[in-house]
């Protein structure tokens, strides 16, 4: 498998949000039928993506961060129809990630905080990074950031996926090695499956980061729809 997307203008993840302007964007690409299929064929037929059909629009609400503080922004999903088995699939912009309101540049940021600190914990990685809620004395809840890691520890697919693409453009990468080094912490984690999913978890992050300085785009999205999001 070869990875030949056209290169775009994405900002890598360093950013803590998605911004307004981002998802407005996007809407009005859907708006005006400018937006592709990620697919290159059906995951159960085959047929080709070209010859899809946009099945439906939906709103999703986003969660951006404004100034440390978090702004609902409504965004536009398009959903797919294959024309010769009619399954259909969602399409996810860059900013976007399956069941997840929160931007993805903020999972990443907050995963990233908790797994490459080995002494935080939730709680204290809420702290020091605070995000509040307008009109509400809430703020973005610990359990949110275990949730977060705990999807993309299960990301396992996209992982190797992108480990094969990397090595198939830099086949003298040490990017294996890389990965099977990352360790966690005894203290992060009370059961042997726990473990597993924080160490995929960085390997996500590590990965991401070795692919974009490969090719210069995001495993989001169009990788990991690839992958079904697994």
């Amino acid at each position: 498998m070869n990875y030949t997307e056209d290169k775009r203008n994405i900002k890598h993840f360093n950013e803590y949000s998605a911004t307004p302007e981002q998802i407005e964007e996007y809407n009005e690409k859907v708006r005006k039928n400018q937006v592709k299929c990620p697919l290159p064929l059906c995951e159960c037929c085959k047929t080709k993506a070209d010859d899809f059909k946009r099945h439906e629009i939906r709103q999703r609400k986003f969660y951006v961060i404004v100034d440390d503080m978090v702004k609902v922004i409504i965004g536009l999903l398009i959903r797919w129809k294959c024309p010769n088995c009619n399954k259909t699939f969602t399409g996810y912009p860059d900013f976007a990630i399956p069941y997840k309101r929160y931007t993805v540049p903020t999972i990443k940021k907050y995963c990233s905080l908790y797994t490459e600190n080995h002494q935080d914990t939730y709680r204290e990685v809420i702290i020091k990074n605070t995000v509040g809620y307008p009109d509400s004395d809430h703020q973005l809840s610990h359990t949110t950031i275990h949730r977060w890691i705990t999807t993309f520890g299960n990301y396992s697919k996209i992982i190797r996926t992108a480990q094969d693409l990397c090595l198939q453009a830099e086949p003298e990468s040490d990017i294996c090695r890389e990965l099977a080094s990352l360790s966690i912490p005894i203290k992060k984690y009370r059961t042997e499956a726990r473990k597993i999913i924080l160490q995929r978890c960085r390997q996500l992050l590590k990965i991401e980061v070795k692919f974009w300085s490969i090719f210069n785009v995001s495993i989001f999205p169009n990788l990991a729809t690839r992958c079904g999001f697994s």
